[in-house]
């Protein structure tokens, strides 16, 4: 029970790191070479089409070491409610029927957030390996995943307009506090300290926006029209105001 609890907490950990990497839409984890979806030789094969890795019941069924993807449905079903969106869902799969003919079925798919979470309630002598392989994976991803995929183009976009603001008010805080202190105003304190206290901060929020900024679309339509707001925060010679 004790490793049970430390694997479940590297999760978590891994987790947080990743802010719910697996959640469609968000980070993309096809970064991870395909040759690397290999558990005790049996290739896993992700899901296609679907943004980051997935892995159907029966490749989970498959490297936990049972016979009947009906063993992942079981678990599931047992443990349906500790299961988040980002975790499991339901697709449609082209499968051969007879004659030749293709026929379409319904297959639950999991993320390796999901598998993960499977294989720690599966009872098989590789279940323990299992989840530590989906951790390497997982660990690997959050090394190396930008903010910028996981956060979408828009929210981060927002957050630069937000950063520009802020260095307008610091800007005009800086004008106004001179006055404000000779006026003996109760607000010069506060005005002083978003002029300079704050300075830091955004110094290293800015930094931080303007790297992951290289990752944004430029074919987005929200990034097209946010392009002079960009070249200001860049500090780009001949943006418009």
């Amino acid at each position: 029970m004790v490793a049970k609890n430390s694997e479940a907490r590297k999760c978590a950990n891994t987790n947080r790191a990743s802010i719910e990497n697996n959640r469609v839409g968000n980070i993309d984890m096809n970064s991870v070479a395909k040759s690397d979806l290999n558990f005790h030789g049996m290739n896993l094969v992700p899901v296609q089409n679907v943004t980051g890795i997935w892995l159907t019941s029966a490749d989970v069924a498959k490297a936990l070491g049972y016979k009947s993807t009906k063993s992942i449905s079981n678990l599931f079903t047992q443990y349906e409610d500790e299961f988040s969106q980002g975790m499991t869902m339901v697709i449609e799969s082209m499968t051969n029927g007879l004659n030749g003919s293709k026929r379409r079925m319904k297959v639950r798919v999991f993320s390796l957030r999901g598998a993960h979470l499977i294989a720690m309630f599966a009872r098989t002598p590789v279940a323990k390996e299992f989840r530590r392989w989906v951790l390497d994976i997982l660990d690997r991803e959050a090394e190396h995943s930008p903010i910028a995929k996981q956060f979408s183009d828009d929210e981060l976009v927002s957050l630069c307009y937000l950063q520009l603001w802020m260095e307008k008010s610091q800007q005009m805080c800086k004008h106004l506090y001179p006055g404000m202190k000779q006026l003996g105003s109760e607000l010069s304190g506060k005005i002083r300290d978003i002029a300079c206290e704050t300075k830091y901060m955004t110094d290293e929020t800015k930094k931080m926006l303007l790297r992951e900024a290289e990752n944004l679309d430029n074919n987005n339509f929200v990034v097209k029209r946010a392009q002079p707001m960009l070249a200001r925060l860049r500090g780009e010679e001949g943006w418009i105001h």
